[in-house]
């Protein structure tokens, strides 16, 4: 897993597109091929008993791009694991090039098979060149290899992908979007037959995305099978020619792209038709919970909002504005300076402990990282911030474990959190919307009176992202205060009452709702004036 200085880690401003069925693939242009690439007959995958994936079949042919979409804990990375050789299925049988599938990562890139996964699996410590190359540093002759000509070798490559920065540098000192292109170019480095890619466009910018959907569209026509994992939809009718859709580790649906529409696509991956649009909004109160004056660090500079009870106001901005160290630095996560009220009370500054005493919560991008015990039970995650509450014996910081194990199941009933292992269950085992469900879950049981969101619904599916717009609606009936950053200005416009824009770690401007379009929001996030 790759660590990195949260400070220097910004996130893409995306531009949704309006999908428009002539947008697929037409299947009578599509490449001529043969053969199959990737087969699954029949595969299943259990875990302690419970399925993961079941009586699974599907194909992918050479010059083909499948897109495998469904809800968070459908089974999709199960089968991304599996394909990638991760895991063995239990039963069934997957073939590659109508071949026996290889044992382990290694027989499987042997086989022509490159995996993409969504987390990062670099070493921090090493150049990109080095990275990018790692899998070939066996072909080279000498034992101390030339940093020259692995520059020299990793630069096509990243230039495929569009990554616009040294070869040499090091890896530790990138953002999770550069990252992400290294990752790309790393099994690219392999001259794959199969590409895997699990959500390879969530952290990327608008121009990064369009180089790897390009990239993506360049490989179906070169003869590559590819299997594309996302929650975009937009993307999905965008490059896929098939829609493999799963639910409930089963096979609901194998649909050709420019049969679907959006509407009957999140049927088949919900199992029910989503309510059109956002949750109406209710009309904020007069009280002001947060006011932020003059705060400022190295990353921004004299950041000034309210924030009223009621309210969920946006923060807006292109890939390095500062949105993220904005709120790291409200929070107390920084050394700034400047002032944060909280209904009217001055907040000690960096001083997360200070705030969250104060009443402010802070749901972070990296939810992963910073936001969920991964390899803990799911009842730690809940609880670990409400702990001074459940103490027997305060002074010794002795814990009241009745008392932990019936506040974690209340949280998780209150947000609907669906562990089907049970909250002793370790955290990596729930999906990505039910992970942020136990996050967001987590930090209401501090009862905040402002809470700050970054990036809630990145890697989750649609049906989740449903949920947690109308649990975020109902937090605002209740008088709660919500900033809310997205790099979806979809999602900015359609759940804010209020949206400000950030540009050069500065904010820019602010736009009530009634007035705010994504051409204002653009124009403002580049430095022009409205």
């Amino acid at each position: 897993m790759l660590h990195h200085t949260l400070t220097f880690r910004t996130i893409a401003f995306s531009l949704p597109k309006k999908v428009i069925l002539n947008d697929a693939p037409d299947p009578d242009n599509a490449p001529e091929t043969g053969g199959v690439a990737v087969d699954l007959r029949n595969v299943t995958k259990s875990f302690g008993g419970v399925s993961a994936v079941r009586g699974v079949t599907f194909a992918i042919a050479p010059g083909e791009v499948v897109a495998l979409a469904g809800e968070n804990g459908a089974g999709k990375s199960t089968i991304k694991n599996l394909i990638g050789g991760i895991l063995r299925a239990d039963s069934g049988d997957i073939n590659v090039f109508d071949a026996p599938q290889s044992s382990g990562v290694a027989g499987l890139r042997a086989q022509g098979v490159s995996t993409i996964h969504q987390e990062i699996s670099l070493f921090p410590h090493l150049s990109v060149a080095e990275n990018v190359l790692i899998n070939r540093l066996g072909q080279y002759s000498s034992f101390n290899v030339s940093q020259r000509r692995l520059i020299r070798d990793a630069t096509p490559y990243l230039e495929r992908v569009g990554a616009h920065f040294p070869p040499s540098t090091l890896v530790a000192d990138l953002s999770t979007g550069q990252a992400q292109l290294v990752e790309i170019a790393k099994a690219l480095a392999d001259d794959p037959r199969v590409v895997v890619f699990d959500e390879p466009t969530s952290s990327l910018n608008l121009a990064e995305r369009e180089r790897v959907l390009t990239l993506v569209e360049d490989l179906r026509d070169t003869g590559v099978a590819v299997l594309y994992i996302g929650h975009s939809l937009d993307e999905i009718f965008r490059i896929s020619d098939r829609v493999v859709v799963m639910r409930d580790g089963a096979v609901v649906g194998d649909e050709a792209t420019f049969d679907l529409t959006r509407s009957s696509l999140e049927q088949l991956m919900v199992g029910r038709e989503l309510a059109e649009g956002y949750p109406a909004l209710e009309k904020p109160g007069e009280t002001i919970a947060l006011r932020v004056r003059a705060v400022s660090d190295d990353f921004v500079h004299d950041i000034e909002l309210e924030v009223h009870e009621g309210e969920i106001f946006g923060l807006a901005g292109l890939m390095g504005a500062g949105r993220t160290e904005a709120a790291r630095a409200i929070f107390g996560l920084s050394t700034a300076t400047g002032t944060v009220e909280v209904q009217g009370r001055a907040v000690r500054r960096n001083d997360p402990r200070a705030a969250i005493r104060a009443g402010i919560a802070f749901v972070t991008e990296d939810r992963r990282d910073e936001g969920i015990f991964l390899e803990r039970p799911i009842r730690e995650t809940l609880t670990v911030v409400s702990l001074d509450g459940l103490l027997r014996v305060p002074f010794l910081g002795l814990i009241d474990r009745k008392a932990e194990r019936a506040a974690a199941a209340s949280q998780a009933e209150t947000l609907r959190v669906s562990a089907r292992a049970g909250l002793e269950a370790q955290g990596g085992s729930l999906s990505g919307g039910n992970q942020q469900k136990v996050v967001l879950s987590k930090w209401l049981s501090t009862n905040p009176r402002v809470l700050i969101l970054d990036e809630p619904t990145r890697g989750i599916d649609v049906g989740a992202k449903a949920e947690i717009y109308r649990i975020l609606a109902r937090l605002a009936s209740e008088s709660l205060a919500i900033l809310l950053i997205s790099s979806e200005m979809e999602e900015v416009l359609g759940m804010s009452h209020r949206i400000g824009v950030m540009s050069g770690g500065r904010l820019v401007g602010t736009l009530d709702r009634a007035e705010a379009d994504q051409a204002k929001l653009i124009r403002l996030a580049t430095g022009g004036a409205l």
